[in-house]
């Protein structure tokens, strides 16, 4: 009889489990070179963290925000006004007369106005901004002193407390900007396109939106000689404000907003402190995220402004008493029942 030759155990297991080695060893070469490739690129291998935050009313603030170019512009000297005899010998010989019908008309010249108030209310939960201009010379607190001379004599902090007195609204903090630190914020926020108000010079006129540079922006808003006086620069202001905060990009904002503060807040004067802003970040960064339009083409409407109505009384402008109750549907703290519950139950999750 043949004997049928046993096959040795071994002789399979061997190979097989060399097989199965080297296999690991090629695929955790290779995986080890993907993983070196990847751990080089900045933009990858980071540690997700979760962010998690609940909106509510406590969200909500105000912020007085003031435009001061006083070190920056000229301002006439109001206590030198020209002599209209002009008596002088340096100007007239004796013998010779003056004609104004040569030189035409007598033209005024246009200084810019050194100061700008605008209040500013957030309130996140509704993912909105309101913007407020405030008139230079319109009588605020219980002096009724002009809001320019209320700022140079008491401040940022004496200004805020003269507009809560007059409107009856709470102002949570302030923030002053000099020409540079408003150049700085207009070219974070990416400038803005608007139709310009004719004949200011500097500014090409269009009947159509055109860009704004910085620079331009400036001249626009501190225009000392509209039509329409200080009313109309200041609403012209509020309304430059709304459209550049409407025209960017929340989500741009919002991913840099750490490093903009961190920037921004070493530049100007305020009392806004940095556990203010550890305080209210989330919610904000939530407000300029979700308040992009889902057409990119399109412009969010995160933003509004709002201009005091009142009258003219020697120079000065004093808000009509209507205007503070009309303006308490956006700074008071009760709201209606169905922005309660919509609080409540907005509860978000994002990747920083």
């Amino acid at each position: 009889m043949t004997k049928k030759k046993k096959k040795k155990s071994g002789s399979i297991a061997i190979p097989f489990l060399l097989t199965f080695l080297i296999s690991l060893i090629v695929i955790g070469g290779i995986a080890m070179i993907i993983y070196d490739k990847i751990d080089k690129d900045d933009s990858s291998l980071l540690t997700m963290v979760n962010e998690a935050g609940t909106l509510s009313e406590e969200d909500n603030h105000t912020v007085m925000l003031i435009l001061d170019l006083s070190d920056s512009v000229d301002i006439p000297d109001e206590s030198s006004e020209d002599n209209e005899d002009y008596q002088d010998d340096e100007y007239y010989e004796d013998d010779e007369t003056y004609d104004w019908e040569e030189t035409g008309e007598d033209v005024e010249e246009v200084y810019p106005e050194p100061y700008t108030f605008i209040v500013m209310r957030s309130t996140p939960v509704d993912k909105q901004i309101l913007f407020m201009g405030i008139p230079s010379n319109m009588l605020v607190g219980s002096d009724n002193k002009r809001a320019e001379d209320v700022y140079v004599s008491s401040g940022a902090a004496g200004i805020s407390q003269s507009i809560e007195y007059t409107l009856g609204i709470e102002i949570d903090r302030y923030a002053v900007f000099d020409s540079e630190s408003f150049k700085k914020a207009c070219n974070i926020l990416g400038g803005v396109s608007y139709a310009v108000p004719k004949g200011i010079a500097g500014v090409p006129e269009s009947d159509s939106e055109q860009y704004l540079s910085p620079e331009q922006i400036e001249k626009i808003i501190s225009y000392g000689g509209y039509s329409g006086g200080e009313i109309q620069r200041i609403s012209t202001a509020s309304a430059i404000v709304t459209a550049m905060m409407n025209q960017t990009s929340g989500v741009r904002i919002a991913e840099n907003l750490d490093n903009t503060f961190e920037t921004l807040i070493n530049m100007i004067k305020s009392d806004i402190s940095a556990i203010d802003y550890n305080d209210k970040k989330y919610a904000i960064k939530f407000m300029l995220k979700y308040s992009d339009p889902s057409d990119s083409e399109s412009r969010s409407t995160r933003a509004k402004f709002i201009t005091p109505y009142g009258n003219e009384a020697e120079s000065n402008f004093v808000a009509d008493n209507y205007f503070a109750e009309d303006i308490k549907i956006y700074f008071d703290e009760t709201k209606t029942d169905d922005n309660n519950s919509n609080a409540e139950s907005q509860e978000t999750q994002k990747n920083e």
